[in-house]
């Protein structure tokens, strides 16, 4: 594990790729549960950062109050010192510490994807039913017993490696954690403030985080949607990896990379079919070489498709991210040796789709060149009044 200065405590770092997935392991668990889910995922397409939560996996003997804003602190700390936006995989009460991050560090946070969750809120149960995870501590019987009941149709060998992951967890770690999640957020609202796309996986045989409450959690966001794991349990993340690696491949190809991969290979393309598939249906265009914005997904795909065949060479030379957006410095050249650079704003809705679009475009000689070459490859098909009627004066 690796523990750069400004992190409050260590994590681990595999894998290459565009994407940044960060894990957040559950109630007894340690980072070891996401392996299978990794393994399918590939680590030559991905980063994964994997972490154990203080009082369990590596960190069992880590010392401190055992509190979900405790645990939200440390993610967070984990992720201002990595370089990249992240996706959060989170699982049980990992849910509650993943929502707790998101909305302190939205900006950071593409997407989320909750895995058997419990509610922010906590699940709020009487002492009588909670009564027999406050005993698990230290008692690898009792543990075995209780993930079978909640994983039902797990396999005996994978119970066997579920139960060992919470072997060494203390006593008294055991009841903070239990009380941490079965309370949760007192204040926590109706409704999330983090807006970005939320997948809920729910196992279909989870006893614990039933169809009602997977509903309740989602409803909390905008941008949710749900899927089901046919047979699986509470541990759906550990019993079926194969389609828990599927579903979050499926929000990520619907997000794009952190690195806008889905604009840049539009241009790489120069298709407008790749351009239309990262756009949403009311995309609206601007730029300096527009007069007015145009709006619409077949129009701009058009527009976008004649721009990138105009561009002789183009590069992408730096980035940034804030809340639903992406900024993209470029440099490039076109009629016959001309350099052109600019910046490009991408904002994106809940779901990750490209809604709008500004483009700036310098110097101004070559800006209003290229609108004239826009105006002309697009004649009959975009109306004129959006291009400069002319080139710009040489010299």
């Amino acid at each position: 594990m690796t523990k750069p200065y400004n992190a409050r405590i260590p994590y681990s770092v595999t894998g290459a790729g565009p994407d940044t997935l960060l894990f957040i392991h559950g109630f007894l668990d340690a980072k070891e549960v996401w392996s299978p889910v990794i393994y399918k995922l590939g680590e030559a397409n991905h980063v994964f950062v994997t972490l154990d939560l203080p009082g369990m996996g590596e960190l069992n003997d880590e010392k401190g109050e055992i509190t979900l804003e405790r645990y939200r602190d440390d993610v967070v700390s984990i992720i201002e010192a990595i370089s990249t936006d992240v996706v959060i995989v989170a699982q049980s009460m990992g849910a509650q510490v993943a929502e707790l991050v998101a909305t302190a560090v939205p900006e950071r946070v593409r997407g989320l994807v909750l895995v058997t969750p419990v509610p922010l809120g906590g699940v709020n149960a009487p002492h009588e039913v909670v009564r027999n995870f406050y005993a698990l501590g230290g008692d690898l019987d009792a543990h075995r017993n209780v993930r079978s009941h909640l994983s039902p149709n797990l396999p005996s060998q994978k119970l066997d490696a579920l139960t060992l992951l919470g072997k060494d967890v203390s006593s008294a770690t055991v009841s903070a954690l239990v009380d941490a999640w079965n309370n949760g957020i007192p204040d926590a609202k109706l409704e999330s403030s983090y807006v970005g796309p939320v997948l809920v996986v729910r196992g279909e045989s989870d006893p614990f985080v039933t169809a009602s409450m997977a509903d309740g959690i989602s409803a909390r966001f905008k941008g949710s949607r749900q899927v089901v794991v046919p047979r699986a349990g509470h541990w759906a993340h550990f019993e079926d990896p194969a389609s828990l690696a599927q579903s979050i491949s499926d929000l990520l190809a619907l997000l794009g990379t952190s690195g806008a991969s889905d604009w840049k290979g539009a241009f790489s393309q120069k298709s407008s079919t790749a351009f239309a598939d990262a756009f949403d249906p009311e995309v609206t265009l601007e730029a300096a070489t527009l007069y007015k914005p145009v709006v619409g997904r077949d129009q701009v795909k058009n527009v976008m498709e004649a721009a990138s065949r105009i561009y002789e060479k183009l590069e992408f030379t730096e980035q940034s991210t804030g809340p639903g957006k992406q900024y993209l410095e470029w440099r490039a050249v076109a009629f016959g040796g001309v350099d052109i650079s600019g910046v490009t704003v991408i904002t994106r809705n809940g779901e990750g789709r490209i809604a709008n679009i500004a483009i700036h475009h310098r110097p101004l000689s070559a800006a209003l060149k290229f609108s004239h070459e826009l105006g002309s490859r697009l004649r009959g098909i975009v109306p004129p009044e959006h291009f400069a009627a002319s080139p710009a004066i040489e010299g």
